[in-house]
């Protein structure tokens, strides 16, 4: 009889809502490593999504989505005895539930795998009360690997629970969906800027619209949910602009590609983030990308090369970068080139899938560690 494979299963949330950890969650569980691993999966995505918020707060319908979770992988332990269990942790209130779920599994001699899925970890445990720390701190040293998403988080993890339980895994495209980019040499009109995401003051989109503002012989295209509160903020700075932005809700997936497929540039001035898988998918389309060094961003775009990092909530430097490459063709296409090379090295499903492969068959065979 062929020996049986390996059982997986992961905590993560699957859509709706279609948000990073969840695209990533599907894109993983419909993979070859379905072909080396007995894929499960408890879903931890909100039953109940509200309007979108830059914010973290403790809500009772998500208290009882997280007992429904915990319930759920307590039933997964008991009857389907997984050899390993992957956890996707967003952190904030998530955290207590993701942390349960490292502690129960570990009662059940399971190895556990904690996957820091933003980019300011560190920051949000320095934020937490001493008794908390204490507790994320014990939690991180229960857990057989933490998967960092971020340099900065992996240099934290390894200092604060010891580099043997460390992994870096970035996030990944699926390169075939996107194909060649577009031959964008020659062409006219005016050059068209890009921003694909959550339209709330933690994306910067308030300082984008004051530097669109100074940007001359550029058009704006800003697509994704928009916060009411805030739309209502920026409203008169959206009238004042003009035709110069359009502003788009969030785009089915073949709509939001001819998107990129028509930019020249893409921006993302965010305050915090993890790692926006909107970037990889601007660099595969060749677009030079312009950002804030917050999160994996400085990771995956290097300043000068795939496009131009600038600080953030400083539309002053967001406005000269650009200006810089509006005025210059020749700098875009370049920066785009290299930035479709970055990714096709580097964010590949298939290159970061063969590492996650070789980390839990490392797992999986390696003694614990104590």
């Amino acid at each position: 009889m062929p020996a049986r494979r390996p059982r997986l299963l992961f905590l993560t949330p699957l859509p709706p809502p279609m948000g990073g950890i969840a695209t990533w969650s599907q894109s993983v569980l419909h993979s070859p490593l379905a072909d080396r691993f007995e894929l499960r999966v408890v879903n931890s995505a909100p039953s109940e999504v509200g309007s979108v918020s830059g914010g973290s707060r403790l809500r009772l319908d998500r208290v009882r989505d997280a007992l429904r979770a915990l319930a759920a992988l307590v039933r997964e332990l008991l009857f389907h005895r997984p050899d390993l269990l992957h956890v996707n942790t967003s952190y904030f209130w998530a955290f207590l539930r993701d942390g349960l779920a490292v502690w129960l599994a570990s009662l059940f001699g399971v190895r556990t795998v904690l996957h820091f899925r933003g980019g300011d970890f560190p920051e949000f445990v320095s934020a937490s009360r001493p008794l908390a720390q204490r507790a994320i701190l014990a939690t991180l040293r229960r857990a057989d690997r933490l998967f960092a998403l971020t340099d900065a988080t992996r240099e934290y993890l390894e200092r604060v629970a010891g580099p043997e339980r460390v992994r870096y895994v970035p996030n990944f495209i699926e390169l075939e969906e996107i194909g060649a980019p577009p031959d964008r040499a020659g062409r006219s009109g005016p050059v068209e800027i890009l921003f694909v995401g959550w339209i709330i003051e933690a994306k910067g989109v308030a300082e984008l619209l004051e530097a669109a503002a100074q940007v001359p012989g550029a058009r704006f295209t800003l697509v994704g949910p928009a916060q009411p509160g805030f739309l209502a903020h920026i409203q008169p700075r959206l009238d004042a602009l003009g035709e110069r932005v359009r502003l788009l809700p969030a785009r089915p997936r073949g709509e939001l590609m001819k998107l990129y497929q028509e930019a020249d540039v893409f921006v993302l001035p965010t305050w915090r983030e993890g790692f926006p898988n909107v970037v990889l998918e601007a660099m595969a389309w060749a677009l030079p990308v312009v950002a804030t060094p917050v999160g994996a961003i400085p990771d995956v775009v290097r300043d000068g090369c795939e496009g131009s990092l600038v600080p953030a909530r400083d539309a002053s430097a967001l406005a000269a970068a650009l200006t810089v490459l509006v005025a210059d063709a020749e700098r875009r296409l370049a920066m785009g080139r290299a930035a479709r090379a970055r990714v096709e090295e580097h964010y590949t499903r298939p290159v970061v899938l063969a590492m996650l492969a070789r980390l839990y068959d490392e797992l999986l065979a390696g003694e614990r560690i104590a």
